[in-house]
C-alpha cells in the first residue's frame, strides 16, 4: 500500500506522486461520500431533511443538551392546523421553562 500510485492511461511524468493508501482513503473515500450524498439529496426533499433535524433536537441524551427553543418552534411550524401564530407565542415560554427545568432536574440527568 506504500507503493506510488499510477492511474491507468496517464504517463508517469504528469501524475502526482501519492500512494495507494492515500489514493484508497482519501481519493476514492471522498468520491463514495459525494455519490452517496448526491443519492441522498435526490431521494429527500429539503423539507423532509429539514423536519428530521428539527425532530434530532428532540434527543434526551446529555441532560437535553440538544434542546433548542428556536428549532422547537421551527419543527411546530411545520403543523400550522395544530399550532396557530398565537400558540407559538405561548410555545416560546412555556418551552424556555421546560428546557430549563429538565437540564437542571435530577430525575432526567
Amino acid at each position: 500500500m506504500d507503493d506510488m500510485f499510477i492511474p491507468q492511461g496517464r504517463s508517469r511524468r504528469k501524475t502526482q506522486e501519492i500512494t495507494n493508501m492515500h489514493h484508497y482513503r482519501v481519493d476514492l473515500f471522498c468520491a463514495v461520500i459525494d455519490m452517496q450524498l448526491q443519492e441522498l439529496n435526490s431521494r429527500f426533499p429539503e423539507t423532509n431533511t429539514e423536519l428530521l433535524l428539527c425532530g434530532a433536537c428532540l434527543s434526551p441524551m446529555d441532560q437535553f443538551y440538544a434542546f433548542d427553543k428556536h428549532i422547537l418552534i421551527r419543527l411546530a411550524q411545520f403543523y400550522p392546523r395544530d399550532y396557530s401564530h398565537t400558540k407559538l407565542l405561548a410555545l416560546e415560554d412555556q418551552l424556555e421553562n421546560y428546557i430549563a427545568d429538565m437540564r437542571s432536574s435530577i430525575e432526567f440527568s
